[in-house]
């Protein structure tokens, strides 16, 4: 069975795009991301056109591909190590919220991590129960984390 567990966080403001949250601190989403960037094979950001700093950093890192469903600018690439260094420390635009509207993670073709509308719904995958009840139990040392969420996939 696979899990997606979702976080539901306190948010401080609302940056000026009216859209991306920011956050009394990211340490949750930096762990979160941290812990699936060490399994991850490769990536895939979407970011709408006025997501300057977030396309700069998929043109750096991954190769921009066609989207003909949506107005989202897309990129996807491998992971590296040079790619781990950016999302773990320079993960913020000027305006203090996650620059990236979407940053999915992913390991064998599966999605493990997704941090959709700049960080607002963070989503990881669990494959058994245990790793479930782990994520719940981790989730704890987050006081910013006010519910986690756990939908069954099939």
């Amino acid at each position: 069975m696979e899990y997606n567990i979702l976080f539901m966080v306190h948010k401080n403001a609302v940056a000026s795009n009216s859209m991306a949250p920011i956050f009394d601190n990211y340490e949750w989403w930096l762990d979160l991301a941290g812990k699936a960037l060490d399994e991850a094979e490769e990536f895939e950001m979407r970011l709408w056109k006025d997501d300057l700093e977030g396309i700069e950093s998929g043109q750096r890192f991954g190769e921009k591909v066609p989207n003909y469903e949506t107005k989202e600018v897309v990129f996807r690439g491998k992971i590296t190590p040079q790619f781990k260094q950016e999302i773990l420390t320079n993960y913020l635009a000027k305006k203090g919220h996650i620059k990236w509207f979407t940053l999915f993670l992913k390991k064998d073709n599966e999605y493990i991590f997704s941090s959709e509308h700049y960080g607002d719904e963070t989503y990881v995958s669990a494959y058994t129960e245990e790793q479930v009840q782990a994520v719940q139990e981790w989730a704890k040392n987050y006081p910013i984390i006010w519910r986690v969420d756990v939908f069954e996939c099939e």
